[in-house]
C-alpha cells in the first residue's frame, strides 16, 4: 500500500489509494485471501456481499489517513520516513500477492 505513495503529489497518491480501494479484492474464503486462517467466510451471499461493502470502505478510508500521514503538507511529497517501510514485512506478513 506504501508502494503506491511513491508519487509526485498528494493528489496523485489519493488517486492511487482510490484505485486501489475499489479494485477487486479476496474476502475471507476465497483463494488469495492472506489471513484466511484467522477469519471465517461468509455464511451466505449476503454476508458476502456486507463484507466485501465493508472492507472497500475500510480500504478507501484507510488510504485516505495513510495519505494524511505520509504525505508532507508543506512540500506535497512523501515523507521518506513513511517510504522507507515500502520494502518491509510486518511479524513476517506480507499482505500483498506474491511478485507486487
Amino acid at each position: 500500500c506504501v508502494s503506491s505513495l511513491q508519487c509526485s503529489s498528494r493528489s496523485q497518491g489519493e488517486k492511487e489509494m482510490y484505485t486501489l480501494g475499489i479494485t477487486n479484492f479476496p474476502i475471507p474464503g476465497e483463494p488469495g485471501f492472506p489471513l484466511n486462517a484467522m477469519y471465517v467466510k461468509p455464511a451466505n451471499k449476503q454476508e458476502d456481499e456486507t463484507m466485501r461493502a465493508y472492507l472497500q470502505q475500510l480500504r478507501q478510508e484507510t488510504g485516505l489517513r495513510l495519505c494524511d500521514r505520509v504525505f508532507d503538507p508543506q512540500t506535497d511529497k512523501p515523507s521518506k520516513w513513511w517510504v522507507c517501510f515500502v520494502k518491509r514485512q510486518f511479524m513476517n506478513k506480507s499482505l500483498s500477492a506474491p511478485g507486487q
